[in-house]
């Protein structure tokens, strides 16, 4: 029998709603978000549900969760922040048969208040009614997010996007190899190029905004002047072996030099935070290579 999962918000002082596959995807994804929710912690029902030929059959468990929105009404933040709370958790194996830890209890109590909570039999029959209704009125809502429905992507889209970007890779392996008298030169040529060709205009003009990151780029990093990021990430060794980045702090700074600064910091601030399975990895940045490797993806 398969098994589907659905999800539900409670908002205080309102009616449930529901949340489609999609919403959901886009705002563990971070790209959607319900500016309507900016700060605010709200209740979220997980619904694993039991079906028959496609169709919810009977209800198999529920699971309440609570999440938390930032200012943008966003949500990777706060899930990242329970991941590695759940994680911090899990009872490492002790050294000694007289010594036990309590810490890991006490930090299961603090994630269960945090980022839990019960829902109550008015709560799952609501749901119940939504899943099988037997009037209009049954029927809940749906939450709406702030990103567009995208439309499908064919077999022939797909397949041409994915033969066109296959050489991507070169394009920036090739422009990152250069220095920057043949990047100024490779940039003013291409957007020539865009002018004088028109029905390659955008291709041209693309490769030509490639070179002038890249110079940009170097600019930063030969001067260290501009928009820099301290980053510490937080990296956990799995039981099964593979590491995970599972949080990322970062602060926005004026300059390299504010941004060394600002690492040293956020490695004494989370120093209690390395063990004998998670790892701090502290760096700078310039911000063009911040949004590139995209924290927030």
């Amino acid at each position: 029998m398969a098994l589907s999962v659905r999800y539900y918000l409670f908002p205080d002082a309102s009616d449930p709603l529901r949340l489609s596959q999609r919403l959901i995807e886009g705002l563990t994804h971070g790209k959607d978000a319900m500016p309507q929710y900016a700060d605010t912690r709200q209740r979220v029902m997980e619904v694993v549900i039991q079906n028959d030929d496609g169709k919810p059959a009977r209800l198999s468990r529920t699971h309440g969760a609570m999440w938390t929105f930032n200012e943008a009404g966003e949500i990777r933040e706060g899930l990242q922040d329970a991941v590695f709370e759940a994680m911090s958790s899990i009872e490492a194996p002790t050294t000694s048969d007289t010594v036990v830890s309590i810490r890991p209890r006490l930090s299961k109590k603090r994630f269960d208040e945090k980022y839990r909570w019960e829902p109550t039999p008015a709560d799952i029959e609501r749901v119940i009614r939504d899943l099988w209704p037997k009037t209009k009125t049954d029927r809940l809502k749906e939450a709406k997010g702030v990103s567009k429905r995208k439309p499908p992507l064919t077999f022939e889209a797909k397949h041409a996007l994915s033969k066109i970007s296959a050489g991507f890779w070169e394009i920036t392996n090739e422009i990152e190899g250069l220095k920057e008298p043949s990047l100024r030169g490779f940039a003013f040529e291409a957007r020539k190029r865009a002018a004088e060709e028109l029905e390659y205009r955008h291709l041209h003009t693309a490769l030509a905004d490639t070179a002038a990151d890249q110079l940009e780029l170097l600019r930063r990093q030969k001067t260290g002047k501009g928009v820099w990021y301290a980053v510490l990430e937080i990296i956990m060794t799995r039981p099964e072996g593979f590491s995970e980045t599972v949080q990322v702090f970062h602060e926005k700074c004026e300059g390299r030099e504010a941004a060394v600064v600002a690492t040293r910091k956020l490695l004494i601030q989370h120093a209690e935070l390395f063990n004998d399975y998670t790892d701090l990895e502290a760096s700078v940045m310039t911000d063009l290579e911040w949004e590139v490797r995209a924290f927030s993806d």
